[in-house]
C-alpha cells in the first residue's frame, strides 16, 4: 500500500512539473510570437508607405 501511494505522489508531482514548465514555455512562445507580428505589421506599413 505505502509503494502504491509513493508510485502515485510521484506521477502527481511529476506530472504538475512538466504541466508548469510547458505553460510557463507557451507563454514566453505566445510572447514572442505576438512581438514578430509587430514587427511584421510594421515592416508592411513601411512597404505600404514606398509603393504609395
Amino acid at each position: 500500500m505505502d509503494s502504491i501511494l509513493f508510485w502515485s505522489l510521484i506521477l502527481v508531482a511529476s506530472g504538475l512539473v512538466i504541466y508548469f514548465f510547458h505553460y510557463k514555455n507557451m507563454r514566453i512562445i505566445q510572447k514572442s510570437q505576438k512581438e514578430g507580428l509587430q514587427k511584421l505589421d510594421n515592416i508592411i506599413d513601411l512597404l505600404n508607405k514606398k509603393d504609395k
